[in-house]
């Protein structure tokens, strides 16, 4: 008997499946997209339990009569090509005729439709691909699609599913992508019965921005528009602002369909360089239009790749577009008073001048002189580093607190004041010592006796001085040593947050006033879902509102702006995908606190300071790096010097 044999139908279409749907995500993706091509206007998704257990998207559409739904269920069944040639000219979302077959083969579906030529709609039922039910029913014109149980039949498939709302932030994801990409649509999404999107559908895309985003990043946002060639690019480009550490709000879309596009992301951030610090990536929506016979969307099982013609004629429309965005003039507000004999006394802004279009067709722009306002913020006093040349005259202590513990706020309701604790500072030859030597104390005390850390603590060595603000100058045992404060600092940073992070016993400060992150949705999943891990770093966070974190403690005492860039940067590590040893996510987040908390190059020290970031490094165990890899220290010989004066041959 031979060894080949056929595989059953409901075998088959349960691989064919893996194809198309490899999570909820995939499910709520496809039906969108059918309800975009259907030409709806109004688009409500529902789901619960991250979209395991039900999920359900209900369309304004045209619908479909009551002989093409059973065929709809059938694999390859679909009303967008009819040959071949149809692939290069494709101008839907969806095309291949797999989505409801591939959904229902892994799930129990129901459908209600109906034509705007028909009576009364048709509603059938699906379980595991099979077509049970196939009747009359009364429901608006339009579709709806309900899905129970995906993968409750597929286990295997089961188990690589994460937590609810890790999925449900990927559905969120999908949902807010195709809001953008679709201004003129108004999209509704329900999360556990609450609503967490809402767009008016309105052809506003700073609207959606705003609704997806929040009004922070919508403010940051400016034009982005050009054409050359056949290709038009239009849409927002965030300003220096509006940076992020991840590339989690670049959004691309081709004929209305979001890609992940490597070239059209190298193409805006060419357009930003030398405007934003290095490590940042700019924030945009934007819209590439071009014929369909330019652009072949079908190389990736769920499209969301493209391929170009002309890879270089689209680089360059992209890059003019951001440009464009780049270079406009800001609106410098005017303020006036109105008259006295006014019923109500107001103050009015009136626009100085009117934005400047950009230059869309066939030009490049002109470069031109932008006036950068200079914004003033006053903000509590925070230590950031080590170089302070002047401390404030009514300093508030932050006390230190362990995270093993939560111990409310308590304000003086009488005289409105924080209490502080005085923590008397050490000191080294009649000098203050700054905080950061605490820090560097902590690390050489490795758990020794009192006498073995005395011994520890000191070392012969002489500071010659400081070069570029960046390098320390050494002379021990017959060498010159040069040492990287920065280096240095987030070494000693690091292993100090990893000993206490291994004893459950992180140190956290409590901000005298709490900063909000605003998150996107796949970054709010990641930080329910590792939440209890940022606990143990000493984030003491929680959701305050929709997409938005509260932070009330820190590891480290950072201004506001940069502390919600280490937090979302942090949020990045823990959601790397990558498979890494345990433990190594962890490690890489402690990297970047370490990082964003060291002292900086170009920061002028003390010698005090010096003297305790020097104890520190001679106190390290054979580690001549920092956590990224960078060298600590680079030693010259006294021979060697010689050499290069020719005292010795």
């Amino acid at each position: 008997m031979g060894k080949i044999q056929v595989l059953d139908k409901s075998v088959s279409n349960q691989i064919a499946a893996g194809e198309v749907v490899e999570r909820p995500a995939s499910v709520v993706k496809e039906l969108l997209e059918n309800a975009l091509d259907a030409g709806a206007t109004n688009i409500v998704t529902e789901i619960k339990n991250g979209g395991i257990t039900y999920i359900r998207v209900t369309d304004n559409g045209c619908g479909m009569s009551r002989e093409d739904v059973p065929v709809a269920m059938l694999r390859h069944a679909t009303s967008k090509i009819a040959t071949a040639n149809d692939l290069e000219a494709i101008h839907t979302l969806g095309f291949r005729g797999e989505a409801l077959s591939s959904i229902g083969a892994v799930s129990k579906m129901e459908i209600y439709t109906r034509t705007a030529t028909e009576e009364t709609g048709t509603h059938l039922i699906s379980e595991n691909g099979e077509i049970t039910e196939c009747a009359e029913a009364g429901c608006p014109v339009g579709t709806t699609v309900v899905v129970r149980d995906l993968f409750m039949t597929t286990p295997a498939r089961m188990k690589f599913l994460k937590k609810n709302y890790t999925e449900a932030g990927y559905i969120s994801d999908i949902v807010n992508r195709l809001a953008l990409a679709r201004a003129d649509v108004s999209f509704r999404l329900l999360v556990d019965g609450k609503e967490t999107l809402f767009t008016a559908g309105d052809s506003d895309l700073l609207g959606c921005i705003f609704a997806v985003y929040g009004k922070d990043l919508k403010n940051t946002m400016r034009p982005a528009a050009y054409d050359e060639g056949g290709i038009a690019v239009s849409g927002f480009c965030a300003t220096g602002a509006g940076a992020r550490p991840n590339r989690s709000m670049q959004n691309f879309f081709v004929n209305g369909r979001y890609i992940k596009s490597s070239l059209m992301a190298r193409a805006v951030e060419e357009a930003y360089k030398n405007e934003i610090m290095g490590g940042k990536f700019p924030a945009c929506v934007l819209l590439l239009t071009l014929p369909s016979s330019m652009v072949d969307i079908n190389v990736h099982p769920t499209k969301l790749e493209a391929k170009f013609a002309d890879e270089k004629a689209v680089y360059h429309c992209v890059y003019w577009a951001a440009k464009n965005a780049l270079y406009q003039k800001n609106e410098i507000p005017a303020v006036t008073l109105k008259a006295k004999n006014e019923k109500e006394e107001a103050i009015k802004v009136v626009p100085k001048q009117e934005v400047q279009k950009p230059q869309t067709i066939g030009q490049k722009p002109v470069m031109q002189e932008v006036a950068r306002p200079y914004v003033t913020k006053e903000t509590p006093f925070v230590w950031q580093g080590l170089n302070r040349e002047q401390k404030p005259q009514t300093p508030v202590a932050a006390e230190k607190i362990e995270m093993t513990r939560r111990e409310p706020l308590q304000i003086d309701m009488a005289t409105e004041t924080v209490p502080t604790k005085e923590v008397p500072a050490p000191t080294i030859e009649n000098e203050q010592v700054s905080p950061v030597q605490k820090i560097e104390e902590s690390v050489v005390e490795r758990e020794t006796k009192p006498t073995e850390q005395v011994l520890k603590k000191e070392f012969s060595y002489r500071v010659c001085g400081q070069v570029f603000d960046t390098y320390i100058i050494v002379e021990k045992d017959n060498q010159m040593l040069l040492v990287d404060q920065h280096a240095a600092h987030e070494r000693l940073r690091y292993e100090a947050l990893l000993k206490q992070f291994e004893g459950k016993k992180v140190q956290s400060q409590m901000l005298l006033l709490p900063v909000t992150v605003r998150l996107t949705a796949a970054e709010e999943a990641l930080f329910c879902e590792h939440q209890d891990m940022l606990f143990s770093m000493g984030f003491d966070a929680e959701l305050f509102g929709d997409k938005t974190v509260i932070i009330r403690s820190v590891p480290e005492a950072l201004d506001e702006a940069a502390l919600q860039n280490l937090f979302v940067e942090v949020l990045g590590h823990l959601g790397d995908r990558r498979k890494d040893a345990r433990g190594e996510k962890e490690q890489r987040a402690l990297y970047t606190i370490a990082c964003k908390s060291a002292v900086k190059a170009g920061n002028q020290l003390k010698d005090a300071e010096i003297k305790a970031l020097l104890d520190g490094v001679f106190a390290l165990d054979s580690i001549n790096t920092c956590p990224h890899g960078r060298p600590i220290t680079v030693a010259m010989t006294k021979g060697f010097i010689e050499k290069q004066f020719k005292r010795i041959v």
